[in-house]
């Protein structure tokens, strides 16, 4: 019986340039069915078509050849889509924050999230106290007056005497303000666009 050009499939024909096939890279790794004879051989990775040379098997060892991303397995990138592509896996793990650029080691931190700081149309409430002034005076005015119906003001060299007891004498400070605490406007609605994080597997 003669065997049909499609049907010659396996290791041992030449014009299948690979001689496993593996859905990803976890299972490529574990190599079932690899042995020390298939080293120099491809093996082809379904989830993202990539191509490994076998160079080992004390333990299973391989090489990209090609095909697929062209990323390291760990690999981590930002992606400007809802889902992952294929062969990455989306991180889920940092949600709402901005980027920022370091020069030494990656980390993270901040206590308030990206869309309520940026979505404040006004500044927290406050309350000034007599430490927030700046030095001031106010108006004040001066009175006498005596049972006989006269009046004076005396401002002049000792504002007053009081000779007799029937006399008074008055003062006073003008007062205004409320003490009731303020804001003020302001609009951090910044422009932006979502990314997601997701490492190659």
């Amino acid at each position: 019986m003669t065997t049909m050009h499609g049907g010659l499939k396996g290791p041992d024909n030449m014009h299948v340039p690979y001689a496993w096939v593996f859905p990803n890279q976890a299972a490529r790794e574990t190599g079932v069915g690899v042995d020390a004879s298939g080293i120099g051989k491809l093996a082809r990775q379904l989830n993202d078509n990539s191509l490994w040379m076998l160079v080992g098997t004390d333990p299973i060892t391989w090489k990209a050849a090609g095909g697929g991303g062209g990323f390291e397995s760990g690999t981590r990138m930002l992606f400007q889509q809802s889902t992952a592509p294929t062969g990455w896996t989306k991180d889920t793990s940092h949600n709402d924050k901005a980027l920022r650029v370091v020069s030494g080691a990656v980390g993270s931190g901040g206590s308030v999230g990206f869309s309520t700081l940026f979505g404040r149309t006004a500044t927290d409430a406050f309350t000034l106290t007599t430490a927030h002034m700046p030095p001031h005076g106010h108006p004040f005015s001066f009175s006498a007056s005596e049972s006989g119906g006269g009046s004076g003001n005396y401002l002049w060299g000792q504002l007053f005497k009081i000779s007799t007891p029937n006399q008074s004498v008055a003062s006073s400070v003008g007062s205004s303000g409320s003490g009731s605490a303020h804001s003020h406007g302001l609009d951090m609605r910044v422009k932006f666009v979502d990314f997601i994080i997701a490492q190659k597997d």
